[in-house]
């Protein structure tokens, strides 16, 4: 039994220290020097809203370790449905990370 909770409390360890990419404005990410780009991610689906569509982008960052994201683009082109959303992401530059620990 002791084991089978240990297990368990491991399994929840990485959800709980996990944290969500950050999405910054334009004049935030302007700001930034010690972050990288990188790149740029697109998202194209049927969603209801813009901020399903934000929380779409934030997911897509997360899943590309991104720290951070700045949206370039939500907008829905035609009566289809789809809405297309972009954005720029981020993370710290590798000798500032190590800096930081240190």
């Amino acid at each position: 039994m002791r084991a089978r909770i240990m297990l368990f409390l491991a399994a929840l360890l990485p959800g709980i220290t996990a944290t969500a990419a950050i999405e910054l404005n334009n004049h935030q990410a302007r700001n930034m020097d010690d972050v990288r780009s990188l790149g740029v991610i697109y998202i194209n689906h049927n969603f209801a809203t813009e901020s399903e569509a934000n929380l779409a982008l934030n997911e897509e960052a997360d899943v590309r370790n991104a720290m951070y994201y700045r949206v370039i683009l939500i907008r829905e082109p035609g009566s289809n449905g789809n809405i297309h959303a972009s954005a720029n992401i981020y993370r710290y530059h590798q000798e500032n990370q190590r800096k930081s620990h240190s």
